[in-house]
């Protein structure tokens, strides 16, 4: 998977160098926060942090309204926690953030990378929130994406269908408790429909957890295969309102 990575990145920076002199095919811009925050009850009263997100991309137009674009971002950060000058606690890091290719067409996609994908209709208690890790309290929205190939196709009557294989995820992913095994893949999909005036899905998704730091503990085996089952709907009459479930198995 690693190989993958570096793969889709040395392309990227490839197409980037041909076309860095075609300003309509290729894009750059950046993300800047930073924050400050006071509490003299803490062991480092004054803290600050700063993040930078640059991303690149890279459009190349073909025929038959078609396109094949890129993404390359990172997201680099630091924190410094002070008492005074000499006495302080600080970290950093700087990590991929998006990185990704797509070919998509008027009522298709396919993209495969390191992308973020989230679905579902709540905003704030989210059961569908299983690949991303969003705060509804970050005015940002930032989140971690995940390694995978994902397809999508919409119909004329505004239903769509999703397919996806996710591999080299092995972290927990939004409200998972246990890793994924590292040698084997996820796959999963999802149909959205319209219904009245708004619409309903149903989604699933398989993967085998990796059990082995609780295998002389608590379980038998090291290799755990769990079956997800989601649905949501969402409608707009006088108000809008919505409703969103998620069982695994």
């Amino acid at each position: 998977m690693k190989l993958l990575r570096y793969i889709l990145l040395s392309w990227l920076l490839l197409i980037a160098s041909t076309f860095a002199g075609a300003q309509e095919l290729l894009r750059f811009k950046g993300q800047l926060s930073a924050y400050t925050h006071l509490n003299l009850d803490n062991e480092y009263p004054w803290w600050n942090g700063v993040r930078y997100i640059p991303q690149l991309n890279v459009n190349i137009p073909t025929v038959n309204n078609r396109l094949i674009d890129f993404e390359a971002s990172a997201n680099l950060y630091g924190n410094i926690g002070m008492s005074d000058l000499t006495n302080y606690n600080w970290n950093g890091r700087i990590k991929p953030y998006r990185l990704w290719a797509r070919y998509s067409g008027s009522q298709f996609e396919l993209r495969a990378g390191l992308q973020k994908i989230n679905f579902g209709s709540a905003s704030i208690l989210r059961p569908l929130m299983w690949f991303d890790q969003m705060d509804p309290r970050d005015p940002l929205q930032l989140t971690d994406g995940v390694w995978g190939l994902l397809g999508r196709y919409y119909f004329l009557n505004n239903a769509n269908l999703w397919l996806w294989m996710l591999h080299g995820n092995h972290d927990p992913k939004g409200w998972e408790q246990l890793g994924t095994h590292r040698s084997l893949p996820e796959v999963g999909g999802r149909l959205q429909y319209p219904a009245g005036s708004g619409e309903a899905a149903l989604t699933y998704h398989y993967r085998v957890a990796d059990g082995s730091a609780l295998a002389e503990e608590l379980l038998p085996a090291e290799s755990i295969p769990e079956h997800r089952f989601g649905f949501d709907a969402k409608f707009d009459r006088v108000v809008g309102y919505w409703v969103e479930a998620s069982w695994t198995h």
